[in-house]
């Protein structure tokens, strides 16, 4: 179970989120156990492209019920170099699979991309290790988000 405004991973009896401080309301009786549960499909290193100029190192977390980037600190990246890639980073931002209206092909400069849009018309661009693994978990997710 994680926090649905920080991401952070929270313990089953927890109130409060440890990280943010937000209430945690537990699902009411009678709904099925997975779509109380938010169970983590996928994590790994993802770098935000903001533009062909300015790429944000970070990494991701697939869940059932959204998709999550987490962003290494300018400080923390000066300080750690490369092993900053060992860390998962500070959460950015989190996008509902049920949001998610595209998840299609980019590129950066050589490199294969995953771009994902939003009902909102918002457009992200993600380079990840394993793309393809990545873009196959994150369809299947969004499409048994949209069945249900």
């Amino acid at each position: 179970m994680f926090c649905k405004e920080c991401g952070t991973k929270l313990d089953e009896q927890a109130k409060f989120c440890s990280e943010c401080g937000t209430p945690i309301v537990k699902a009411a009786a009678g709904f099925q156990e997975s779509q109380q549960s938010e169970i983590v499909l996928m994590k790994g290193l993802c770098n935000r492209v903001r533009n062909p100029l300015y790429v944000e190192n970070g990494s991701a977390i697939l869940t059932n019920k959204r998709f999550i980037y987490l962003k290494h600190s300018l400080p923390k990246l000066m300080l750690m170099g490369v092993l900053v890639n060992l860390t998962e980073g500070d959460y950015e931002f989190g996008i509902p699979l049920d949001e998610i209206t595209f998840i299609g092909d980019g590129r950066q400069g050589i490199s294969k991309t995953i771009i994902i849009r939003t009902k909102d018309e918002k457009r992200y661009n993600f380079y990840v290790t394993n793309r393809e693994e990545w873009k196959i978990k994150l369809q299947n997710a969004v499409s048994e988000i949209s069945e249900l």
